[in-house]
């Protein structure tokens, strides 16, 4: 019971330092939405070489993607025009910061490491890019922008809150608890700098040991602040933690295959030697920095207005997260209950760039708002949607939705060549 307790309280203290910067960077992240034009952007990355490379990576490091969604994304830039080197710097500097997560750095690890993050992260983006240019000769563009996308409805306002904390927020809440719980946790069995105690961990093997837990999990941004903040409370090296923050977000298995198989052998191996090369110089140059572990994950002062906001914001944290988990458990309920319903007479689509659950879900709400569609059901193993079909239904339209939101489909070979739920005139319209 006493574990219990200080367990819960350590979450909160995170959650207290956590989420006033959090809140900020997701209101910031939803502005960048609203106000930053895509077609603005696509016509800047058209031509390969250094200038692209640096315009890619200049767009992608303020903004909040991590490294399942940055990969449609990327690949979004690829198809409206961008060269493959401008995609791959895009791909390399996006996912470790975004302005979310440079805010929970700064108020977790302190200017110094955010800003250490952003400029490693430009910088892995710039190499990264300028690599493919020079080596890939059958680089170049792939079609010209299209403007097709579906213009989003609403206020400004309300557009900015529907991004940041409809879409970036529930995208990461799970993560998020994950970062806070593995934090609270260290705070709970380990002293502050009790690892600082075992020389081994002070040096590059420190390092290399923070990029061989970063490359394969998944971890977003954000949600990696809080473990990296338990790694310098417990003892490690700021540079450990640095490369954590980088390789982490931007490295896991399953983006690392679909990289692979998306942007080819080179793209793939200078996306992911060049994040490695630059967390750990980056790791290095900052290894010596000192942050008192005993500072880390405690914020107990709530005098003033400050510390009453952080608290409100910290409930409003723990709260947005509760509401997100028992959303998504009624959906998960709503599509088991759609399987019985799939089994006969649905038509499925075989769907691109699907790395994670997130997409999933993503696939998922955006078919199921479609007129003429019964239900739904999804799966990441098979990398398919299954749609039973209603009045109205039109399979052309299921397919420009899963453009739209950075997903290719297509109507799965043995469906096509099967009855006539394929061959009716709807799929046609």
């Amino acid at each position: 019971m006493h574990f219990l307790i200080d367990f819960i309280e350590a979450m909160w203290d995170t959650g207290v330092a956590l989420a006033p910067s959090l809140f900020l960077g997701l209101l910031i992240a939803g502005v960048l939405h609203v106000f930053v034009k895509k077609d603005r952007i696509f016509k800047h990355m058209g031509k390969p070489g250094l200038r692209s490379s640096v315009k890619a990576s200049l767009i992608g490091v303020p903004l909040p993607l991590c490294s399942c969604g940055v990969l449609p994304a990327a690949l979004g830039l690829r198809k409206d025009g961008a060269s493959k080197g401008a995609a791959v710097s895009f791909l390399a500097s996006t996912p470790q910061t975004g302005v979310d997560s440079v805010a929970a750095t700064w108020a977790l690890l302190g200017w110094p490491v955010a800003l250490a993050k952003v400029i490693a992260a430009f910088v892995a983006g710039v190499v990264s890019g300028t690599i493919v240019d020079v080596l890939d000769s059958e680089n170049g563009h792939s079609m010209a922008p299209s403007s097709s996308g579906v213009e989003e409805k609403g206020s400004i306002p309300g557009r900015i809150w529907r991004y940041a904390f409809g879409t970036l927020f529930r995208d990461i809440y799970l993560w998020l608890l994950i970062g806070v719980g593995i934090s609270a946790l260290v705070t709970v069995f380990i002293e502050p700098g009790q690892l600082a105690e075992y020389p081994v961990l002070a040096g590059p093997l420190g390092m290399l040991a923070a990029l061989a837990i970063g490359i394969p999990l998944y971890v977003c941004s954000v949600s990696s602040v809080p473990i990296a903040a338990a790694l310098v409370y417990a003892g490690f090296p700021v540079g450990s933690a640095l490369v954590f923050l980088m390789a982490g977000p931007a490295t896991n298995a399953a983006t690392m295959g679909a990289v692979r198989k998306s942007l080819g052998k080179l793209s793939f191996w200078s996306y992911i030697l060049t994040v490695v090369g630059v967390s750990l110089l980056a790791g290095l140059l900052l290894n010596d920095l000192e942050i008192p572990a005993g500072t880390l994950l405690h914020h107990h002062n709530s005098s003033g207005i400050l510390g009453v906001l952080s608290i409100v914001a910290s409930g409003l944290f723990f709260l947005a997260i509760g509401f997100y988990a028992v959303k998504e458990i009624l959906h998960k309920v709503k599509m088991k209950s759609a399987v019985d319903l799939s089994d006969t007479g649905s038509i499925t689509y075989n769907v691109s760039a699907m790395t994670c659950p997130n997409c999933v879900r993503a696939v998922s709400e955006a078919l199921s708002k479609l007129s003429g569609v019964g239900s739904v059901v999804v799966s990441l193993e098979s990398g398919t949607a299954s749609v039973v079909p209603a009045s109205d239904y039109s399979s052309s339209r299921i397919l420009e939705t899963l453009d739209r939101i950075g997903h290719k489909g297509e109507i799965k070979r043995e469906e096509k060549d099967n009855g006539a739920a394929c061959s009716c005139s709807s799929c046609d319209n």
